[in-house]
């Protein structure tokens, strides 16, 4: 009998930014928090394959999802689309006058390191801005985790995101950065 994980494999994984707002049935939230500032509003989600960034500045709206290539999402309005693949960094220039930069990196660690990882990410998402903890499905590996924490002012928003996948010894970490 196979059992099935809540996450992708981390060879399917995508970064992505859509300059559109991405409808909530083409993923499940597990997790959420609100940001509200004067010049813009932000709602974070921790999802079953990674996060949600959706920003809406000036009457327009971009949305950051890690996700996998067989998630559906529209193809239109897509800023950015790149496999998550060692270490990246990208930024794009928005018609809103937002401006957006971005790094992020898959780690691929031997078990030792992963779980030592692993501990000090449960304790460091006790004190959280946003965070889940996805079931076990196996009696080996720990359940994967994700911890989002940000830093929200009237002129930027900054997101530091740290996803586990336990089943493939990896975790991928991101750095997002929206200034106004």
């Amino acid at each position: 009998m196979s059992v099935r994980s809540a996450r992708p494999k981390v060879n399917d994984l995508i970064f992505r930014l859509i300059g559109r707002s991405i409808h909530p049935e083409l993923y499940t939230t597990c997790a959420l928090a609100e940001v509200h500032q004067k010049n813009y509003s932000a709602v974070l989600k921790i999802c079953e394959t990674g996060h949600i960034a959706c920003i809406q500045h000036k009457e327009k709206t971009v949305c950051e999802i890690l996700t996998s290539f067989q998630n559906p999402l529209p193809s239109q309005k897509r800023v950015l689309e790149k496999p998550v693949r060692g270490c990246r960094s990208e930024s794009a220039q928005l018609e809103s006058g937002l401006y957006y930069q971005v790094s992020y990196q898959l780690e691929e660690l031997d078990y030792v390191v992963f779980n030592n990882l692993h501990e000090e990410y449960m304790m460091d998402s006790q004190k959280a801005d946003l965070a889940y903890h996805f079931v076990s499905e196996s009696r080996i590996t720990p359940g994967a985790l994700s911890i989002v924490d940000f830093e929200a002012n009237q002129t930027s928003l900054l997101i530091h995101a740290f996803h586990t996948f336990p089943e493939e010894l990896a975790v991928v970490k991101t750095q997002s950065l929206f200034e106004f």
